[in-house]
């Protein structure tokens, strides 16, 4: 159900096989040379032995990670890439983290130092990043290095510093989730914003989802549209939750949800409406899925139909929240001192955490096992 929402031999005594240059130069090196045929060691093979033992030695990569990390860069000479390695250094930046750095994105070892490198660390000190900042965002996304100054990294920084309302907050936002910066935030928000979407639910999708939003513009506004018509009003935050859950599934992740849903009783009808109700439903994993089914199912004794028309229980944690307030429950149903009616049970669930201490622990002075059996329970999460 998916019609709603329309990756050399040797020669000798013995015989070996390598891969790779690398690999075949390693074994020229191993074995004698009366093992080996004589046709000469080509240049290219011993470029790529080079850039291995300069990732090893100097930038401190495993064998293994120096191995891959050369199949993606390529230089005659150390010279820029030791400029590279000496620019980190004296930007703060820790051997391990420099090593990181090069093995999630080599290619920095080609990239100008003083052309390239250097205003883009200006640019953020002059935002207010301090250098442990810095070593830390492109620790953790260094491909960052790789964005356009002019063309991604500061309309981006704007874009987010004017949803905002706050350069601090646009900073911490970045210092959170360093990828935020590599999306087209400037065309998102102004997508949102044409269609009737809040700011502050914008601002939510932009800092809380951002591999979601690097979809082609046409794609972006396929998903919006198929929400619309779905019935969610963009005013409401539950709009941004479809779209993300729409987004993050694709096609045959939504079709798995909803076969496992319909495996508990529910019908492809009763899914949509639950979804439009509260798209948490579908962003919740097959795992959490199943768990909450089994829970209400099999331990609280609902009906599937039941659930399916409270989709809200969805969005709830069932080691955080549901386990240890169903526990307290099911002691006051058992002593008479709550309703068995299903709605009444479900807002216990609903209800702000507060509200449920008010409720059923601190109004219930004659009871004080029950203050007992809800904090171990949570104790025990």
């Amino acid at each position: 159900m998916f019609y709603l929402f329309s990756k050399i031999p040797f020669h000798g005594r013995y015989t070996f096989t390598a891969s790779s240059p690398t690999q075949k130069l390693c074994l020229l090196r191993k074995f004698p040379f009366s093992l080996m045929s004589s046709e000469p060691i080509s240049t290219n093979a011993n470029q790529h032995s080079d850039v291995v033992l300069f990732l090893i030695n100097s930038c401190g990569l495993s064998s293994k990670s120096a191995l891959l990390a050369s199949n993606k860069v390529h230089f005659e000479t150390p010279e820029k890439p030791s400029l590279v390695h000496g620019f980190l250094k004296n930007h703060g930046f820790s051997q391990t983290q420099i090593s990181k750095i090069i093995e999630k994105f080599p290619r920095v070892l080609l990239c100008n130092p003083e052309k390239t490198l250097f205003p883009k660390f200006e640019f953020f000190r002059s935002l207010g990043f301090s250098s442990s900042d810095l070593a830390v965002i492109i620790y953790t996304s260094p491909e960052l290095l790789k964005l356009g100054l002019k063309s991604k990294i500061v309309p981006n920084f704007k874009a987010l510093e004017e949803l905002l309302k706050s350069k601090d907050k646009a900073m911490a936002a970045i210092k959170r989730v360093p990828i935020i910066i590599y999306n087209n935030i400037e065309g998102t928000v102004a997508t949102l914003r044409g269609h009737g979407v809040p700011d502050a639910n914008i601002a939510m999708f932009i800092q809380r989802w951002p591999r979601l939003y690097r979809s082609s513009p046409e794609e972006f506004n396929k998903t919006i549209e198929v929400v619309k018509k779905i019935g969610i009003h963009p005013m409401r935050a539950h709009f941004i939750i479809a779209i993300v859950a729409l987004t993050a599934n694709g096609k045959t992740l939504w079709e798995k949800k909803v076969n496992l849903y319909r495996s508990w009783g529910w019908s492809e009808e009763q899914v949509i409406a639950a979804f439009a109700k509260c798209p948490w439903c579908m962003v919740a994993s097959e795992g959490k899925i199943s768990a909450l089914m089994d829970f209400f199912v099999n331990k609280m004794g609902w009906e599937a139909s039941i659930v399916a028309e409270r989709p809200f229980l969805f969005s709830h944690s069932l080691e955080k929240r549901l386990l240890p307030r169903a526990s307290v429950i099911q002691f006051l149903l058992s002593k008479g001192l709550l309703e068995q009616k299903v709605s009444m049970v479900a807002g216990m669930f609903r209800c702000q955490d507060k509200v449920f201490k008010q409720k059923c622990l601190t109004s219930l002075k004659d009871e004080p096992e029950l203050l007992k059996l809800y904090v171990d329970k949570l104790d025990v999460r």
